[in-house]
């Protein structure tokens, strides 16, 4: 996106829309600006004229009262007339996250590496000015009676930490590791400011810059104007020049203070109403996992990169104009047939996020403006894939013009059910990333790169991150290490890759008949599978091969049930328990045993310690009719019988 971006553009949408946004008009109006000196990428045009039915359709459906008062413009509030600054409603939700779990997931780190003889003063000069412009950076989170609010501190406070790193000049693996240490160092948001950095002086001409926010005072967008405001304070200061940046009309603390006044009445009660509707009754889903989900939700994470070629990126963008969606809502579209496969659910939510600066005042400002939405859609295997794609594109549209609404008021209003084992509404993300990227830059005669990092905190169970590039879409996927491999992720982007194929070869095909399997995995599924012919285990029952289990992975997992886990060790031991008092009780050799036990995991060790004691079990269900139960005990002649105490009533009132 260049400096003239979106939120510019929609100024004249809004007058192309008396004109039945006619992108030729537009051409001409943005040729205006070009004229006047302003910076326009060709790649804008582009995506306007791709996007042209999407924004058709916007300004059919919007309405213009109701636009209007959504891009008010945020007025500077007279802070000696608010007597407590509140914190937006993401800071607010986010804030509670902190006090709850911690939040080092929540953290922005970017580290530089600087090549030449930096100037000290002039880095710690730009930071300084950077926090001094943007009160959000410098502002904390005080309390009172529960609630949250801002605090700004004064300006000409923060410093830049200078530390000596030259015992890592040859050792890189120790260099990442205490990196990594800096940027994980938990933030208190009652007394820290939100931006730290740390300079790392290697060598004369070798630093490393590591600059972390937190995100409830900054988001990506944000990275990008950091990076753009220390190069312009830098430069100036070197050249003993003023700075070329324009002041910042408002702050913050000013956007915020607008959001809680403007979200009310009766525009707030129509969206909620909708959200409402939207989300009622929604599934929760369930990913096939490779361990059992914490009761509390855990911000270990990875992160795994993937591309998709030019060539398909190129077909992909063809079938979107082709069908008057964007690139986002195709690829969204093959992501939730993807996430319909894995779990044989069709009611299917994913969660995406935006950046949210319509108004033109919030450009500039570094701050925390992200929203998400929920997107659901009801999946039938038997449409085809452009007709889900259709469905995604109405769901998609539906959710832009409600999306002033932010997502925590929808979560207040739609989830009645908190877990903090899980994300409230979707557990998965996949969000496009059109933030500015971040140049190449120097500083004066010093060369700066981006470090690539190590990916270490995860915020859901899954996101998807796509950018479109000139080598094509480049992802990645970052996931929770407490519930997945590394392993499974990379076969999921491979099923991706391969439905997205088939995606673009038949777009007409049925949804259920789309190949997502590669041609080993279905060598293994119609060919190894069925080869299922093996020898008997000689002179080995059922216990034998249990106890052959037990001795082999003794900690592994042998039994879930709801929130109960059982290892192979605990599960023999619990076995035994139960199987010597059978011996006690007088139990011999093929008698007969039933067990009256639901489904759970008392019911296997009742069924395991029967065949270990050597009696044979007859399963009897609660729920039968008293008669059949009755003529099952008389029958099996029982004298024991193995149930639970709620259960225990009910066989005595038999008369057995």
């Amino acid at each position: 996106m260049s400096e003239f971006s979106l939120s510019k553009i929609i100024r004249l949408l809004e007058k192309a829309n008396d004109r039945g946004v006619n992108i030729s008009f537009l051409e001409d109006e943005l040729s205006v600006h070009v004229q006047k000196g302003r910076q326009i990428d060709k790649s804008l045009l582009d995506e306007l004229k791709t996007n042209k039915p999407f924004l058709v359709h916007y300004f059919k459906n919007f309405d213009n009262k109701e636009y209007k008062a959504n891009v008010e413009p945020i007025q500077k509030v007279d802070r000696s007339t608010v007597k407590r600054i509140p914190l937006s409603y993401a800071q607010e939700r986010l804030w509670f996250i902190h006090q709850l779990e911690g939040s080092v997931q929540y953290h922005l780190p970017t580290v530089l590496r600087l090549n030449g003889r930096l100037k000290v003063e002039a880095l710690d000069h730009a930071l300084q000015s950077i926090i001094n412009r943007h009160e959000i950076l410098r502002t904390v989170i005080l309390e009172e009676d529960g609630t949250g609010f801002q605090h700004i501190k004064d300006i000409d406070q923060w410093h830049l930490d200078i530390l000596d790193g030259l015992v890592y000049k040859n050792e890189p693996e120790g260099l990442q590791n205490f990196i990594r240490e800096l940027l994980i160092k938990p933030f208190n948001l009652s007394q820290d400011y939100m931006l730290r950095a740390s300079l790392i002086n290697i060598d004369t001409e070798d630093h490393v810059l590591v600059v972390t926010m937190h995100h409830i005072a900054s988001d990506a967008w944000s990275t990008s104007i950091l990076v753009k405001e220390v190069l312009e304070f830098y430069t100036a200061y070197i050249e003993k020049r003023s700075d070329n940046l324009v002041p910042l009309g408002i702050q913050y603390a000013d956007y915020a203070n607008w959001q809680r006044s403007h979200l009310n009445g009766e525009i707030l009660n129509t969206k909620l109403k909708y959200w409402k509707d939207k989300l009622e009754g929604l599934e929760t889903l369930e990913l096939p996992k490779d361990y059992v989900r914490p009761q509390v939700r855990s911000t270990k994470g990875s992160k795994i990169y993937f591309t998709i070629d030019t060539e398909k990126s190129h077909k992909l963008r063809k079938l979107s104009q082709k069908e008057g969606t964007t690139l986002f809502i195709t690829f969204l579209a093959v992501f939730k047939i993807m996430l319909h496969r894995y779990t044989g659910q069709r009611d299917i939510c994913v969660g995406t996020s935006f950046a949210r600066r319509e108004q033109l005042e919030l450009e500039d400002l570094i701050g925390f403006f992200v929203n998400t939405l929920a997107l659901r859609d009801k999946i039938n295997p038997n449409d085809s894939f452009i007709q889900l794609l259709q469905q995604v594109k109405a769901t998609t549209l539906e959710a832009y013009e409600n999306q002033d609404i932010p997502f925590e008021k929808i979560v207040e209003t739609v989830d009645n059910e908190r877990s903090i084992g899980r994300n409230p509404l979707f557990q998965v993300l996949l969000t496009m990333i059109n933030t500015p990227e971040i140049p190449e830059l120097s500083l004066g005669d010093t060369r700066v790169s981006i470090e690539k990092l190590e990916h270490f905190t995860s915020q859901l169970d899954i996101i998807c991150d796509i950018r479109e590039s000139s080598q094509g879409i480049q992802g990645s996927i970052e996931y929770s290490t407490e519930l997945f491999t590394k392993h499974t992720i990379q076969r999921m982007i491979e099923h991706l890759k391969i439905l997205l194929s088939s995606v673009l070869k038949q777009p007409e095909e049925k949804i259920r008949a789309l190949a997502m399997l590669s041609k080993q995995e279905e060598y293994q599924l119609l060919i190894k599978f069925n080869d299922t012919k093996v020898e008997s285990p000689r002179y080995k029952n059922i216990i034998r091969l249990f106890e052959d289990q037990v001795a082999k992975a003794p900690d592994n997992i042998s039994v879930v049930f709801e929130e109960n886990i059982l290892t192979y060790r605990q599960l023999n031991e619990r076995v035994n328990q139960l199987a010597h008092y059978l011996k006690y009780k007088g139990v011999k050799e093929e008698q007969l045993v039933p067990i009256c036990i639901e489904r759970s995991p008392e019911m296997i060790v009742a069924i395991l310690g029967v065949l270990k004691a050597g009696a044979a079990y007859i399963p009897i269900d609660p729920l039968y009719p008293e008669e059949r139960i009755r003529y099952i005990m008389g029958d099996a002649k029982a004298s024991i019988v193995i149930t639970k105490t709620i259960f225990e009533t009910k066989l005595q009132n038999l008369n057995i």
